[in-house]
């Protein structure tokens, strides 16, 4: 049998997360980040400032991001999602969101940007490490709960924002979120060489 790598476990009462060590928490994502903040007050909306505009064929199902395309922020700033550096996007549509098109921004090459109004934005609070949370809404669980959820007629389903808000996830310590995300990143970079 093989060891846990913690002394003490608690069972959780969610199904798709059975037990976790006895020091972590189940919270909401709307505990963790800031869902799909607003922009009012963050920016000025006449702004001829250039950004970086993501439309959803420049965000890839590994989470890599092509920043060519800049336009104002007056051009921008009515009609499309409003992100910055280190946010985490995930598309909401469909197949995007089955296919996993998403990223954590933090090669975003402004400090502001816009993107594609289909990216559901998660902005981590002080307490979540922001490539944690990009791992959270990569993983299976969260893409197979969120297809049973979703809305819309055929082609045309998303993800609700509401379902994103209240998925619950397992949440270690800040200091352990980063350990795991640095584990996964060298795990994942194995399997891609």
């Amino acid at each position: 049998m093989k060891r846990k790598p913690y002394d003490k476990y608690k069972k959780t009462g969610i199904e798709w997360i059975e037990e976790i060590p006895d020091h972590w928490e189940v919270k909401r994502l709307k505990h963790l980040a800031n869902i799909n903040p607003p922009k009012h007050n963050e920016i000025n909306s006449d702004s001829e400032a250039p950004v970086v505009f993501l439309p959803m064929n420049k965000v890839t199902e590994n989470g890599i991001i092509n920043c060519e395309i800049r336009k104002s922020i007056c051009d921008l700033y009515n009609g499309f999602t409003f992100i910055k550096k280190n946010d985490v996007i995930v598309a909401k549509i469909t197949p995007c969101f089955e296919n996993g098109k998403g990223a954590w921004l933090d090669k975003l090459e402004t400090e502001i940007g816009f993107g594609s109004t289909e990216f559901h934005v998660l902005r981590a609070n002080n307490k979540t490490d922001s490539k944690y949370l990009y791992y959270i809404i990569k993983s299976e669980q969260f893409k197979k709960i969120g297809e049973a959820f979703m809305i819309g007629s055929a082609g045309q389903k998303r993800i609700t924002t509401d379902f994103v808000s209240e998925f619950k996830v397992a949440i270690p310590p800040l200091p352990e979120q980063k350990a795991i995300a640095l584990y996964l990143d060298k795990e994942i970079n194995k399997t891609d060489l």
